[in-house]
């Protein structure tokens, strides 16, 4: 896409003026200015977030704003190195793909090649599968969660593998769906140290880190290893005091990379000219995955291809503790915006959006009225365009496949989409029992007898829910305790009138409503099982979509 005529010519003039490390103090002004408006919610006294906007690899803009330890009062600059969360995944991925150019491996090769520990599925999984999340490898968050480890549990490599060996199953057959796992990216880090003799850590130094001059860039594969001028990561406690909530995870790969926005920048550079992998280095990372079916997906090597005001984008976010972060990449502009917080209040993503278009504004494209603002201009949504009532489409809806409990509810005349409670997004008629989830880019499809729902969304097969109503029958045949072999824990449920409660080894007591009859939902999905005469014998607990239907079996 060209930039507009007279227009792109007095942006560009500012791009190629303000360059060079530093925002030019002139040419650059508003837009500096607006940048600061849009990050105030930083202040001297509070957490914050380091933000770059990068043109042709060299910062156009950079600034910190907040402080990254508040004990200290230390200032975040765009020298202060964050914790990366899952935007540490191109790094890895970017080291898999070198290996697989030095002849070390190839993506088709099943990952047991490598890592022997992992069980037998069936069908192989390959290195592709692990980088494009198709091997249908449960999540290792959700699996250690319900076998009641401390979210701040500093997690081995060790550890990592004898979870994944007591594995059974996999939430969908290998290649036929796309479902975020992090443990598809442990493994991989594994696999690096495997097939070049080096730690994740010591080779991206070596291949990527040190030429590439990003000195303050590293894995942090032990929890206890010093990172010299990072930003701590802070939430608050019921008191509404500032607490720490730093990762303590010693496997990497899915996460683990502190870098700066600084460094960012020649990690964008690369991608651009490519100084260390080349060409062919370059083609691998900007691959998507293929499902079996021939599905193009919108992921590929540690980055998610999309759109945004009618540009291509790839990006990545992470979120872990209280770092919130986000990659954002306009290649046809060859311009980048990185935001780096240690507070989880705002949004990362929303904000590198909004960094863009305070550089971009004027060369995208415009943002529809509908976007930009649904409540007021969306038609009011008293009836649906087939003349129905909006009481057709709500209530409650349950994905099989993923094991995801959706609710539709009305509200002032309008129609809304639940994720969980607190967090809806509007529905906006676009025909028959079509609407557009408004912020999903996701299309709702709702059966002619809306006893069924469809969502679509490009670069993923439809996902498919079914209108289930509340169980209706006691409830106290659910309970007992519950083992898992493959957790090697234990869960206690325990009705209470209408909920049941369900406790984990670590003592957390999770409340759960029924959906449908045997199924209940909560922070955790539990559906329970019955044998012969109609006996709860066993129950399937789900952790979202990412750890699926891990069997217990009741205890007698």
């Amino acid at each position: 896409m060209r930039f507009p005529p007279r227009r792109s010519v007095t942006l560009f003039t500012v791009l190629v003026a303000a360059s060079s490390i530093g925002p030019s103090p002139v040419a650059a002004q508003p837009a500096n200015a607006r940048v600061d408006s849009l990050f105030a919610f930083a202040t001297p006294t509070t957490p914050g977030c380091a933000v770059a906007a990068i043109k042709d690899g060299q910062l156009l803009f950079a600034r910190g704003y907040g402080l990254a330890d508040i004990e200290h009062q230390v200032a975040i600059s765009r020298q202060t190195p964050f914790y990366m969360a899952s935007t540490s995944k191109q790094f890895a991925a970017g080291a898999i793909n070198l290996l697989a150019l030095d002849g070390k491996l190839s993506l088709d090769d099943d990952v047991r090649k490598f890592v022997p520990e992992l069980p037998q599925f069936g069908a192989p999984i390959t290195v592709r599968h692990l980088l494009t999340h198709t091997s249908g490898l449960r999540d290792y968050f959700g699996l250690f969660g319900m076998a009641g480890y401390p979210s701040d549990y500093p997690i081995t490599n060790g550890a990592f593998l004898e979870m994944m060996r007591r594995q059974r199953t996999l939430n969908f057959p290998t290649g036929t769906q796309y479902s975020y796992s992090n443990s598809g990216y442990v493994l991989l880090s594994i696999i690096v140290e495997r097939a070049s003799g080096q730690s994740l850590r010591d080779f991206s130094a070596e291949r990527f880190f040190t030429p590439l001059g990003m000195r303050s860039t590293q894995f942090r594969d032990q929890h206890n290893q010093l990172v010299p001028n990072r930003a701590l990561a802070y939430g608050r406690n019921a008191r509404g005091e500032y607490v720490h909530a730093v990762p303590y995870f010693d496997v990497v790969g899915d996460g683990g990379l502190y870098s700066t926005v600084e460094d960012i920048a020649r990690w964008e550079a690369n991608f651009l000219e490519p100084k260390v992998g080349g060409a062919e280095w370059l083609r691998l990372e900007q691959m998507r995955g293929r499902l079996n079916d021939g599905t193009t997906i919108t992921y590929g090597a540690g980055l998610m291809h999309g759109k945004f005001r009618g540009d291509s984008i790839i990006e990545h976010g992470g979120s872990l503790g209280g770092y919130n972060i986000n990659l954002l990449r306009f290649p046809a502009r060859r311009i980048s915006v990185a935001v780096l917080c240690n507070d989880n209040t705002r949004s990362a993503s929303q904000l590198s959006r909004g960094v863009a278009e305070i550089f971009l504004g004027d060369v995208l494209a415009p943002v529809s009225a509908t976007a930009a603002t649904p409540n007021a201009s969306a038609p009011p949504a008293t009836t649906s365009t087939d003349g129905n009532t909006l009481a057709k489409f709500t209530g409650t809806w349950f994905s099989p496949g993923t094991t995801l409990v959706r609710r539709v509810v009305a509200d002032q005349g309008r129609l809304y989409f639940e994720r969980a409670p607190g967090s809806r997004s509007e529905l906006a008629s676009v025909g028959v029992g079509r609407f557009v989830i408004m912020t999903m880019n996701t299309t709702a499809i709702f059966s002619r007898r809306a006893d069924s729902l469809r969502l679509e969304q490009d670069g993923a097969p439809p996902q498919l829910f079914v209108r289930v109503t509340p169980p209706t029958k006691a409830l106290s045949a659910y309970a007992g305790s519950y083992r898992s072999a493959e957790l090697r824990a234990t869960m206690t449920v325990t009705p209470r009138d209408s909920i049941i409660m369900l406790r984990t080894e670590s003592g957390d007591s999770l409340r759960l409503t029924g959906v449908f009859a045997d199924g209940f939902s909560g922070a955790l999905f539990v559906r329970f099982l019955r044998g012969t005469g109609g006996t709860v014998t066993a129950m399937e607990v789900s952790a979202g979509d990412r750890a699926r239907n891990v069997r217990f079996e009741r205890m007698r």
